[in-house]
């Protein structure tokens, strides 16, 4: 799809900001270990002094443009996939957690979505996978409060948001979902963290609850709403993904083009290789396929049309689609590929982390088979 020149202009300018701002602030961490609070707050100040770091991109009906937020969220990872797992700490949510929000609950919650703060979300649990049906933390009601048990798992940033917002079970109840927001202040979860293979910036958690008091105002959501609520998020979660694999593919294409025109084999640059030609040839033509995808799913959900069989072919297509092309990557840099002294590791390392979360590759396929025949693979 052709891009409208607004868009190319905001890709523009986000460019130029990345590579002028976030790159240099990326070279001066070590990521090989999750940030901490003070240099996520440090980061901020120093991105919040530029206006385009400042508020999430909307469209002339104030509804988020999901183009826009797109372009930034595919040239943010371009830069590091840690620094895009944090966007809602160091620029805006690509989530839209806070207009789940009430009236009374922005009064009270508001500020923790505001640019720079962080909210995590605990959905995934030890042998639920992929299924938010599946849940099995539950919350009941205790007179004006809720108690919350169980355990969360791959939760993302827990070691230094400010609240969580946990998906839970309430047997009561039909629907059998909910989201309860739990403020670290007044419930001071301990996370644990767990090694990942890639996105060594950012904390992934287990977090557990045991007994976990919260008021009846930190139910977010009308009851009854949890499970297509969450699915709502699902989506948006998945084409944040989408983009995601996106900047970390058009990265490693980049960084491949760059060796191969200044590394000489046998006399010549190895960009003269015509099979080398091939692997860039393929390369780039994989994360222009994957570019348009993920835009075609942006442009669907944003105008309100079903769209959950394009939200997960971009996310299992771009997904996939950066591990083959890192991957390639690292074939083009040959032996110094594989050194901590290249990027073309860490891209592989990121991309690789694409490919479960918010659903497996397997499961989306499983999901646009259901979309396109009307029967379901999964019951």
């Amino acid at each position: 799809m052709l891009l409208e020149e607004h868009h190319e202009a905001y890709r523009a300018d986000v460019r130029r900001f990345m590579d002028r701002v976030v790159e240099p602030a990326r070279a001066e961490l070590d990521l090989t270990k999750p940030l901490t609070r003070e240099e996520v707050h440090h980061l901020r100040k120093k991105f919040s002094e530029h206006e385009i770091a400042n508020s999430e991109p909307l469209r002339e009906d104030g509804r988020p443009d999901l183009v826009a937020i797109g372009i930034f969220t595919e040239e943010l990872n371009r830069v590091d996939a840690s620094f895009g797992a944090m966007a809602a700490a160091l620029f805006f949510s690509p989530l839209p957690i806070g207009s789940l929000l009430s009236e009374p609950q922005r009064q009270r919650y508001g500020r923790h979505f505001e640019p720079g703060r962080l909210v995590s979300v605990g959905l995934s649990e030890p042998g639920v996978g992929s299924n938010p049906a599946e849940v099995q933390t539950k919350a009941r009601r205790a007179g004006d409060r809720w108690v919350i048990n169980g355990q969360k798992l791959w939760t993302s940033n827990a070691t230094i948001s400010e609240a969580i917002l946990v998906t839970c079970r309430v047997p009561e109840e039909d629907d059998g979902l909910s989201m309860f927001l739990v403020e670290r202040d007044e419930y001071p979860y301990e996370p644990r963290p767990i090694k990942c293979l890639g996105m060594t910036g950012v904390s992934t958690c287990e977090v557990d609850f045991v007994d976990c008091s919260v008021p009846d105002g930190a139910r977010i959501g009308a009851p009854g709403g949890g499970l297509r609520v969450m699915l709502q998020l699902l989506d948006r979660a998945r084409l944040n993904i989408s983009f995601t694999s996106v900047g970390i593919a058009q990265a490693a294409l980049e960084e491949a083009v760059s060796y191969a025109r200044t590394r000489h084999q046998f006399g010549k640059a190895i960009a003269s290789f015509q099979l080398v030609q091939e692997m860039v040839a393929d390369m780039a033509t994989q994360v222009t396929a994957a570019r348009l995808m993920a835009l075609h799913a942006a442009t669907l959900v944003q105008a309100g049309r079903p769209a959950r069989a394009e939200v997960s072919m971009a996310k299992a297509f771009c997904t996939e689609t950066a591990v083959a092309v890192s991957s390639q990557a690292i074939q083009v840099h040959g032996g110094m590929g594989l050194t901590k002294e290249c990027n073309v590791e860490r891209y592989f390392r990121d991309a690789r982390m694409q490919t479960i979360p918010d659903g497996t590759t397997q499961i989306h396929k499983l999901i646009i088979g259901r979309e396109l025949t009307g029967v379901s693979a999964l019951i």
